[in-house]
């Protein structure tokens, strides 16, 4: 069925602050939404499809952080006013345990 929600896990709109050093420089963005598997991030240069980066996402108003590698699994580049909302990407967080939480030390 066109337009069935997949997705195995809920996701939470959020918008958290997202950064990755790829080969062309700096990626800046910010998720629009979050789950454990995945996100949504929106950013001015969206990576090309299957590309993997490590993301650092900041958790608002707190000293955690979250570095996981993701993989791209679709991205929209689209001009802003288009109908196709955002430019951005569609991740799946690929987890190699442990995984980085900074500040969640204890």
């Amino acid at each position: 069925m066109i337009g069935e929600d997949r997705r195995i896990y809920p996701r939470a709109e959020v918008r958290w602050p997202v950064s990755a050093m790829t080969a062309e420089g700096s990626l800046q963005g910010e998720t629009m939404n979050l789950s454990m598997m995945g996100a949504f991030i929106s950013c001015s240069r969206p990576l090309g499809l299957d590309e993997t980066v490590a993301l650092t996402i900041n958790i608002p108003d707190s000293d955690h952080s979250l570095t996981v590698r993701a993989q791209v699994v679709w991205s929209n580049a689209c001009v802003s006013g288009d109908d196709k909302g955002p430019n951005g990407m569609g991740v799946r967080f690929i987890w190699h345990w442990p995984a980085t939480l900074v500040g969640w030390e204890q």
